[in-house]
């Protein structure tokens, strides 16, 4: 073969090659373009139920808090509304963290919206770190809290482990926004193509946002491509809506992948920007966040049972919805309804209220008592004196005074006062916590006459499950109690 023979094939070669090329590219164009205008319906899949999920997300911003978040506001009655002195301005606390939470999920039973109702996890990471103005901030799950129950009831995501209690850092943790158990739901309905958009109803992006309630939405979703393997999507607007009573405003950017063959959402990815208002129990803040989700549908489990739990009811168990507040300033821990919250918690005081729809329903303060002498102890009778001396001319009536021990073999002295404050009926159940040790802590529980029936016995669960923990505090000396010897035994 000549020389020119064999440069005329090669430019031959190299011509084919370009045409065969260009032909290929053609045909993936206009494929593109057929998959683009053809309508496709994102059907999930009903039979999955098991998922791997990982979520990580990073907030950035201010907490927003009132110096008085310790002094409960003065109750006026006046026109039938409760009334309060006016409130201090709110000081801003600068905030960071960064968290992971890893499970596996398994969905028990599903809502008509597309949304799971219940659904079983186990936690193989769950992680924050950051910082609270100049103080670091970890939070954790502790080993036997990593299988955990969720449940969609009375428009909030309820966790629950039915093996411990968790405590208050743990389900502040598990408090993520985005949940995988509703990101399904906000596919769009019938059949799209590119381009196509919709709007999400509102009792869905609730779940999604693990908000109460959605009163205003802008918010849209768009098909932004279809190919044979997925589809992606887009959501953005801004919510108006509310949490435990308190209003909240979310302004959102989302990207999700559906993917077609597994036949589920397996990416999220979220921009927000959150400003929610001071609560009774929970300080307001105006934050950013970004999420970041990855879904991956399992054939079987690694640490979930093999098959499926059936043991869940409609309404999640009272009983496992108990939660453990515990102060390390004061060295104490306690068991209560989830309602209960830590509001304060420094050394030589704390407080913790129990808050129904962000009104205060009650309100214990918390003091150590200097330890008595070696063998001493407060008579049940020089209590309720000590007791009723302290309210002054509040004072009322006893209504009743008991001593006992707890389940902690701790010795509680308990009276309950009828008195009332510029004409408003007001109940104060006090209990007094010592050991053999000499050790004490004095808690006083407020209560209005109004909300009486509402806090279901509260101080009985406080004095049955109070529980004194490690404290090397060098203020608990010798107390010099008033009264004479006869006061003591």
């Amino acid at each position: 073969m000549t020389d020119s023979s064999r440069s005329d094939r090669r430019q031959w070669i190299k011509t084919a090659a370009g045409l065969s090329a260009a032909v290929t590219l053609a045909e993936l164009s206009h494929l593109g373009r057929v998959l683009a205008d053809q309508g496709v319906t994102l059907q999930p899949d009903p039979s999955l139920d098991l998922f791997r999920v990982r979520v990580e997300l990073e907030i950035e911003g201010n907490i927003n808090i009132t110096p008085s978040a310790a002094v409960t506001a003065t109750k006026e009655k006046g026109k039938g509304e409760d009334k309060s002195k006016e409130k201090p301005k709110a000081m801003q606390v600068p905030v960071e963290s960064t968290a992971v939470l890893d499970c596996e999920e398994r969905i028990l039973a599903s809502a008509t919206d597309g949304t799971a109702q219940v659904a079983d996890r186990f936690y193989h990471e769950a992680k924050s770190t950051g910082t609270v103005g100049n103080r670091p901030l970890e939070l954790t799950l502790r080993p036997d809290s990593r299988k955990v129950r969720v449940q969609h009831q009375e428009s909030q995501w309820v966790a629950y482990s039915n093996d411990v209690y968790l405590d208050g850092r743990e389900l502040e943790l598990l408090k993520v926004p985005a949940s995988s158990l509703a990101v399904d739901a906000l596919l769009p309905k019938g059949e799209v193509q590119s381009g196509t958009k919709y709007t999400i109803d509102s009792p869905v992006l609730a779940k999604w946002l693990a908000l109460a309630s959605v009163e205003q939405s802008t918010v849209q979703g768009e098909v932004l491509s279809v190919a044979d393997q997925e589809v992606k999507l887009q959501l953005a607007g801004t919510v108006e809506g509310s949490v435990a009573g308190v209003p909240t405003t979310i302004e959102l950017a989302a990207k999700l992948t559906f993917d077609r063959v597994a036949r589920c959402c397996t990416w999220v990815a979220v921009g927000m920007k959150e400003v929610r208002q001071i609560g009774k129990s929970e300080p307001g803040f105006e934050v950013a966040a970004t999420i970041r989700m990855v879904r991956k549908a399992m054939e079987a489990p690694v640490r979930l049972g093999n098959e499926p739990a059936t043991d869940w009811k409609e309404t999640p168990p009272a009983e496992r919805l108990l939660t453990e507040l515990a102060s390390t300033a004061l060295g104490y821990s306690v068991l209560m309804d989830r309602r209960w919250k830590i509001i304060n918690d420094v050394a030589g005081s704390g407080m913790i209220r129990l808050i129904d729809n962000d009104s205060v329903i009650a309100q214990v303060n918390i003091h150590p008592l200097g330890k008595l002498a070696a063998g001493e102890q407060l008579t049940l009778e020089a209590f309720v004196a000590e007791s009723r001396k302290s309210l002054g001319n509040r004072f009322g009536e006893v209504l009743k005074s008991t001593e006992e021990l707890n389940g902690a073999g701790l010795r509680v002295l308990r009276v309950t006062i009828q008195g009332s404050v510029e004409s408003v009926p007001i109940q104060w159940v006090f209990m007094q916590f010592s050991d053999d040790s000499g050790r004490r802590l004095l808690a006083t529980m407020t209560i209005s006459n109004d909300y009486v029936a509402n806090y279901a016995g509260g101080d009985e669960q406080l004095s049955s499950s109070l529980r004194f923990l490690a404290l090397n505090d060098q203020t608990m000396g010798v107390a010099k109690q008033p009264g004479d010897a006869a006061e003591k035994r």
